[in-house]
């Protein structure tokens, strides 16, 4: 089974029990793999290019085992170089507490517990996804947090579901309405399996906690295919999957002529030629386009 005390998961323990990682790498859009989306990793080799998927030999084994890592243990220079090249700054725990107390405030699902269980929430570009789950610290040190002193807006419902759910079959339900309705997305790879893992991780965290033991490998399968619908991969400026836009060219009677992608050109996120990602909507079962629900 999982081990989840440290802040870093390691793919080859995913790997090995069963599917996980295979199912937490699939892009439900593309029904491919996610892909890097960064050129941190070129120097590996061609098929870490940013636009290569993410392939489970790629951050398994010997050799890669330890490829993908969290902010909190990666070393102060790769943190600083990452924040620099790719603009990613992580919010520290105490703003994400006070914004996701405010949040609550506001709700009027409150007073209605079940209600604020399937209450839809968005984390926007959320890297490791600390706002929807806070197993660590992601700008100090990587120690897990207790599950009582977590803070994300996942975490609060899991909460609440240990609280009022004294069965497994009746937490597990609720658990499964809340992961059903919490939602975030990313552009990086690395940063959105890390977040996925994160998810799962914390399912077996509060499990465990509840119950003295972690659930079933079936169990586990089941909400990893939940995660990978909800933590997607996404330009948030197009709504498409990342780098998928595409120049054209039309053939003329002497020459070729170039025609960029009508979105980029018009910065019309309706009108781009890439790869529109779609979620699931778990209340009928159905995908959606983003682009169709943003507003």
């Amino acid at each position: 089974m999982i081990p989840t005390e440290n802040a870093d998961v390691l793919e080859n323990v995913l790997r090995r029990d069963g599917d996980l990682l295979d199912i937490l790498l699939i892009d439900q859009t593309t029904r491919k793999n996610i892909i890097w989306a960064t050129d941190s990793y070129e120097q590996y080799g061609k098929a870490f290019a940013p636009y290569e998927q993410i392939k489970p030999e790629l951050i398994t084994g010997r050799q890669y085992g330890k490829l993908i890592q969290p902010r909190a243990v990666k070393s102060r220079d790769e943190q600083r170089q990452r924040t620099k090249e790719k603009g990613e700054v992580f919010t520290p725990l105490r703003v994400v507490d006070q914004m996701n107390k405010l949040n609550d405030k506001t709700s009027v699902n409150m007073s209605n517990w079940q209600a604020y269980i399937a209450e839809l929430k968005l984390e926007i570009a959320c890297g490791e996804a600390p706002f929807i789950v806070s197993r660590y610290n992601p700008v100090a040190h990587g120690a897990v947090i207790k599950v009582e002193n977590r803070v994300g807006f996942l975490d609060r419902k899991l909460q609440v579901i240990s609280k009022y759910c004294t069965t497994p079959r009746e937490w597990l339900k609720w658990a499964g309405v809340a992961y059903q309705s919490s939602y975030g997305y990313e552009w990086q790879g690395d940063n959105l399996l890390i977040a996925r893992e994160n998810l799962l991780y914390t399912l077996l965290d509060y499990y465990k906690e509840q119950f003295g033991q972690k659930p079933s490998l079936a169990v586990q399968r089941e909400f990893a295919q939940i995660i990978s619908w909800n933590i997607f991969q996404m330009d948030g400026l197009k709504y498409v999957v990342p780098l998928s836009c595409k120049e054209e060219y039309r053939s003329t009677l002497f020459d070729s002529e170039r025609i960029e992608c009508t979105g980029c050109k018009l910065h019309d996120a309706t009108k781009h030629n890439g790869k529109y990602v779609r979620v699931m909507d778990w209340t009928v079962g159905k995908t959606v386009k983003f682009v169709d629900i943003h507003p």
